[in-house]
């Protein structure tokens, strides 16, 4: 089970591709605040993603209060209650904000972004480097920013897969 913020179900669910949770962490938990967000544009393809992994059981949302240790003005609401939905299930979170990632760090939790997703499912071979490419590309053309030393080196751990 992973715990994810709301950036990752979206980039995913843009691209038709938010199953790859379901078969890289089998269970995925939200935390309302992050439901609310996505389902603000409910005619989306985040939302209408979101809507079939509830339905579908593999997705949870859950109602979380903050962690009394992440009262910072560094980090945003949102990611506070991503590391503390983490937090109290004592498991991994998914999360793209580098700042959040160093807060929960501190915590003690294990956090990965998006991109560890993508990488993931082509080394469970659930889809192929090109797939894996054209995900990460169609996810910068929708607004997802990757500097260009991000993109070059998760080329080459994609080329590491074989």
């Amino acid at each position: 089970m992973i715990a994810s913020n709301s950036t990752p179900i979206i980039v995913l669910g843009k691209q038709g591709m938010l199953t790859l949770l379901k078969e890289c962490f089998k269970k995925v938990i939200i935390q309302e605040s992050v439901y609310y967000e996505i389902m603000h544009e409910e005619n989306s393809p985040e939302a209408a993603a979101l809507k079939k992994a509830i339905s579908d059981e593999w997705l949870r949302v859950e109602k979380i209060t903050i962690n009394r240790f992440l009262q910072t003005k560094n980090i945003g609401l949102g990611e506070k209650e991503a590391i503390s939905l983490a937090l109290k299930h004592k498991g991994p979170l998914l999360i793209d904000d580098d700042n959040s990632k160093a807060y929960a760090s501190m915590m003690g939790l294990e956090s990965h972004g998006t991109l560890y997703v993508v990488y993931l499912s082509k080394a469970k071979k659930l889809i192929s480097k090109e797939e894996a490419i054209n995900i990460i590309d169609a996810m910068i053309e929708d607004g997802f920013y990757v500097s260009t030393q991000i993109y070059s080196k998760f080329l080459e751990l994609l080329n590491s897969l074989g």
